[in-house]
Parts: structure tokens; C-alpha cells; sequence
């Protein structure tokens, strides 16, 4: 074939630009293009940088934008500096559901006779005019048919085709799931930036970081091991009203293979604090309260060992006070030293089973299980060793910096047992709020005489137990039990308490517990331990030299003074009547004389 020479091509007199250009895809253009078609026809045509040749089918329909993107040097840039790689795979085209289809059904703003010169503003830009043209076979009915598609592509922010369909490697559905294994099929779709508005306007995300999965210790589980009701055929959508009502649904499912956990769970203060009324949620409790989920993530469940370091312990999102307060203390600053043994969160409260402690055994048996020996070792020095340690908290003497004070609880006098606020409410025949006024009634708290009334109040209405206020001693903060400092510095001199004006009987409280966790303090006069009406209970806090009963000192001094009266009196009877006695037997004699 001749070859045109150049000067014919050059405008000449009365020719346009615009028949130029026709001359020049005439004479230069279409020949190679007619090769490229006819050599295709007749047998296969491999391009620069293609391994295997490309099916009929194909060619016909991406021959001329191939003999470019073929080639994997080929990228184009943006407007805002960025390059994109525009090599397209003939594999992706021959395997695609779109191979029927020519290269500009889809790109339809690219023309061969300006083709490449539109330049876009960024990627993002490219490829959402490129995911619209989507839109020109699909039908708004056909991306509705299934609810959950229906849902995310009318979002605004709805993650483009191309991102979960692919561009040109496109399958058919049917094959495409069948193709996805695990979680491969969930994370398909999840692992994209997407995102649901909950009734209370709160976005949700629903973003998975497959990274998280691959760490967690249920890296073996499928998402349908979870999330049963999930499958390839049925995905509900679901409503909440907010996060927390979805945290607190999700880690109902964590019971399902850690029962045993989770019964410890059902128990404990977080979860009567949660949603939680009966195993169904509700709209009331405190939603701060901690689920599964709080402390141990949804997709990133570390292992057991992840949770007993300083920097993982979950305790301290919620509890950030109180763990500043513990990371300074000896057992804190021991544990930052490397010492393993030393106490966690959950050595004295346990993970899952976390009860009320103020005012129960529960931490001082805590306290033993690590300090093998400690009570031999108070008796060496501490007179009535076992009346201390039963009556006195360990954070008492052992957080000396912390301030002390007096607890009064109404226990049921057999047992031991804590009555709750539910218990003594319908005895009393009031309310919580009308017993909160009636307790806090006086501004210095309640005297002696109310406090034995209302002991008196519960037995009369059949407590079904005797009823009798239980005294300890304790700090007055539940955060400065965590300030334990080193055995050395722990109060241990007897004057501290055993004095009339010790500034640790300053402070008395009633503590009442709630069935669902959690105390309810009033304050009581001091003198309601120095009073009369102490003595109703056999079980009242007395503290020797602090607690003195005036009445018991006035009829101890009586004993003594009828014991000491009574050998002075006889004494002294015997004193005066010695003359009478002494006639009486010089008469008695000389009656026996004379007889």
C-alpha cells in the first residue's frame, strides 16, 4: 500500500481544519485499524505485553481500545497530580458478563476522535462517572430487588459498583457467590466504608477491617457462627435505636458459645445496671453500663492475655479515675515493674462475675488469697486480731491517706445477709423517693431513736428474718480502696481509733445495698453510736475508748460502786453491833451457868 506523503496532507487553499482532520483518519487511521480487524479474523493476535491471544467475541468489541490498554506501562493523570494505571486484562474480558458489550456501551463520553484528551479532576471522579454508566441497563427495579441492595444503593454514600461488582471483570451473580468462601462473602461488601442512619439519627458504621478479623482469636469462625440469621440467601435489615441498644443486642450473642461467662455475667452489677430487665431490652438503666462488646470489641477479640496488661485493660475506659488512682499504688506501680503476680482489675474483682464490694467480704477474701498467712501475722502484734479483720476493711489501714468512716447495714442477723432497698421498701410501706426524703429529712442526719424505729419497723412487719444493723469500718470512697500503699506506711496504732475524738467516727452512714448493684448512703449522727438505743442491736459497731455508751459507763460504775458498798456495809455492821453481840454472849454464858 502507498504511503502518503506528508505534504499532501497539509491544508491546502479552500480546504477546512475539519476535512484535515477526515483526511487524515482516512488515509492514516483506518488502514491499521482494517489490519488489526482482518489479521483478528483470521486467526488470533497477541499484543505487546499479553500472554495468550484474545477470543473472537472480544476483539470485535475492545480490538482498538485494547491495542493500547493491553499494555502495562499504559496510566493516565488527573488534574490533581495523582496517576491511575489504565491497563485492562484480556483474561477479565473474556471471563466478564459483559463481553457482549463494546468498550463505549459503558465509557460513552470517550471517543476515538478525542480520545485521550479529557483530563478529570481525580480518580474518585473517574471512577464514580464510570460506576454511573451502570445505571443505563440497570433498572432502579432491578438494584430494588433485593431489600438490602435496595438499602445501600439509594445511600448517598453508597460505595460505587465498580468497588463491590468490579469494573471489567464483572460475573454473574449466581457464579460470583459461589466463587466466595467465609467471610470472604460477607467482607465483600462490609469491608467498605458503609454506614446506616439509626432512629436516632446516630450513623452507624458497618465497616469490618479484615486485619482486626485475622487477629481476633475467632479467626476460625465464619460470620454466620455469630450472626446466624445471616446467610448467602436471607440479610435482614435490622433497626436500632441507637449504638448502644446494637452493642447491647450483638453481645446477646456472645452467650451463645460462653455460657458459662455469660451466666457469671447475668449476675453481676454491669449487666443489672445495662438494658437489662428479664432478657429483653428496655428503654430504662443506665446505658453506659458495660456489655461483652465494651470490653472486648466486636471483630478484634484479643486473647486472654491482651486484657491483663496495664495498656489493655478494659476496666479503664469507664474507670479512668480510679485506675489512675491504682496505676500509683503499690500493687500499680509493681505491676508496671514487670512483676506479673502482682493484681489486676480483675484479680479482685474478677472479669465477668463483678459484684457491689463496699461492705462485703468479697475483696478482704480477695486480699487473703494472695497475702497467704496475714492473719497469723496480725496476731502477733494486733490484740483480738480476728475482731479487727472482721469488722475493719484492709483499704482502712492499708490506704492511709484515704478517709475512713463508719457503715451501719441492716443484715439479717443469722445469715449475715445484706437486706436490699426492695426488700425493706414494701416493709416500710413507701417508695424509694419518699424513703430518701423521709432519711435525709434532717439536715445533720438521722438520730439514734429513728434509726432503732425503723429496726423496730422491719421485725413488727415480718421480715421473715431478725433484722439488726451490722457496723464496719471502711474508706469513704470506694476509688481510695485502690490507693494501697507499701506495709510500712499501714496505720497500725491503736490510737488512731481507740479514742473519743478520732476523726475516723466522724463520719457515719447508713448503707443501704440495691438488689440491682450499687449503695445508697444517708448520713447519721455520730452520737448514734454512743446512744442508748446501740444497745437494741447485739451486733452494733463499738469500738473501745471511741464508742463509749454513757449508760453502760453509769451502770458499770454502780456494779462497782454496790460491789465495793456491799463488804464496806458488812463491815461496818459488824463494827457497831460488835458490843451487842459481845453482851449478848456474856449473857448467854452465865444463863449456862446458872442452868
Amino acid at each position: 500500500m502507498a504511503v502518503t506523503p506528508l505534504q499532501d496532507l497539509r491544508p491546502s487553499n479552500g480546504v477546512k481544519r475539519k476535512d484535515m482532520k477526515k483526511r487524515v483518519r482516512k488515509k492514516i487511521l483506518y488502514p491499521p485499524l482494517f489490519l488489526l480487524f482482518f489479521a483478528t479474523w483470521a486467526g488470533s493476535l497477541v499484543f505487546p505485553g499479553v500472554s495468550g491471544a484474545i477470543k473472537l467475541p472480544v476483539l470485535e468489541n475492545a480490538g482498538a481500545c485494547m491495542a493500547c490498554h493491553a499494555s502495562k506501562d499504559l496510566v493516565i493523570s488527573f488534574k490533581d497530580k495523582e496517576k491511575m494505571s489504565v491497563f485492562v486484562s484480556p483474561d477479565d474480558f473474556i471471563k466478564t458478563v459483559h463481553s457482549a458489550l463494546s468498550c463505549t456501551d459503558c465509557h460513552q463520553k470517550v471517543s476515538l476522535e478525542s480520545h485521550p484528551g479529557r483530563v478529570l479532576e481525580s480518580r474518585s471522579a473517574f471512577a464514580k462517572e464510570a460506576s454511573g454508566a451502570c445505571r443505563n441497563c440497570h433498572a432502579d427495579s432491578q438494584l430494588k430487588a433485593k431489600a438490602n441492595h435496595a438499602y445501600m444503593a439509594e445511600k448517598a454514600d453508597a460505595p460505587l459498583c465498580a468497588v463491590c461488582h468490579g469494573a471489567h471483570n464483572v460475573r454473574r451473580i449466581s457464579e460470583w457467590k459461589s466463587s466466595l468462601r467465609g467471610k470472604e462473602y460477607c467482607l465483600t461488601c462490609h469491608r467498605q466504608s458503609i454506614s446506616k442512619t439509626l432512629r436516632s439519627g446516630e450513623r452507624l458504621s458497618l465497616l469490618i477491617d479484615p486485619a482486626n478479623l485475622a487477629s481476633s482469636v475467632h479467626n476460625k469462625h465464619d460470620c454466620s457462627d455469630c450472626h446466624a440469621e445471616y446467610n448467602r440467601d436471607s440479610h435482614p435489615v435490622k433497626t436500632f435505636f441507637d449504638s448502644r441498644e446494637h452493642s447491647v443486642s450483638v453481645s446477646e450473642i456472645c452467650g451463645k458459645c460462653h455460657a458459662d461467662k455469660y451466666t457469671s455475667l447475668r449476675g453481676s452489677i454491669h449487666y443489672n445496671l445495662s438494658f437489662h430487665v428479664g432478657g429483653t431490652l428496655v428503654s430504662k438503666g443506665n446505658p453506659k453500663a458495660p456489655v461483652c462488646t465494651d470490653c472486648h470489641g466486636f471483630h478484634a477479640v484479643g486473647p486472654k492475655t491482651t486484657y491483663e496488661t496495664l495498656s489493655g485493660v478494659p476496666c479503664r475506659k469507664c474507670h479512668e479515675d480510679i485506675f489512675n488512682i491504682y496505676a500509683a499504688s503499690v500493687h500499680g506501680m509493681s505491676r508496671a515493674k514487670g512483676e506479673h503476680r502482682a493484681p489486676m482489675c480483675s484479680s479482685c474483682h474478677f472479669a465477668h462475675e463483678i459484684k457491689f464490694t463496699a461492705m462485703t467480704d468479697k475483696i478482704k477474701a480477695a486480699c487473703l488469697g494472695c497475702h497467704k498467712g496475714v492473719e497469723g501475722e496480725h496476731k502477733k502484734w494486733l490484740p483480738n486480731a480476728e475482731l479487727h479483720l472482721s469488722v475493719i476493711a484492709c483499704a482502712a489501714c492499708h490506704a492511709p491517706a484515704s478517709e475512713k468512716g463508719i457503715y451501719l447495714q441492716l443484715v439479717d442477723q443469722k445469715t449475715g445477709e445484706p437486706f436490699t432497698r426492695e426488700q425493706i421498701l414494701p416493709l416500710l410501706g413507701t417508695s424509694s423517693e419518699e424513703l430518701s426524703r423521709r432519711l435525709n429529712a434532717h439536715g445533720q442526719g438521722l438520730d439514734s431513736y429513728e434509726l432503732s424505729y425503723i429496726l423496730k419497723q422491719l421485725n413488727e412487719r415480718g421480715a421473715g428474718a431478725r433484722v439488726t444493723y451490722l457496723g464496719r469500718m471502711d474508706v469513704n470512697k470506694y476509688s481510695e480502696a485502690h490507693r494501697l500503699s507499701l506495709k510500712k506506711n499501714a496505720i497500725s496504732e491503736c490510737e488512731s481509733c481507740h479514742r473519743k475524738d478520732s476523726k475516723f467516727l466522724k463520719r457515719v452512714t447508713l448503707a443501704i445495698i440495691k438488689t440491682e448493684g450499687g449503695m445508697e448512703r444517708y448520713t447519721l449522727q455520730p452520737d448514734v453510736l454512743s446512744s442508748v438505743f446501740s444497745m437494741l442491736s447485739s451486733r452494733q459497731f463499738y469500738l473501745l475508748g471511741g464508742t463509749r455508751i454513757a449508760l453502760l459507763d453509769w451502770a458499770g460504775i454502780f456494779i462497782v460502786f454496790c460491789g465495793l458498798l456491799l463488804p464496806i456495809a458488812h463491815v461496818t455492821m459488824r463494827v457497831l453491833t460488835a458490843p451487842l453481840r459481845k453482851k449478848g454472849k456474856s449473857e448467854g454464858s452465865e444463863k449456862g451457868e446458872k442452868g
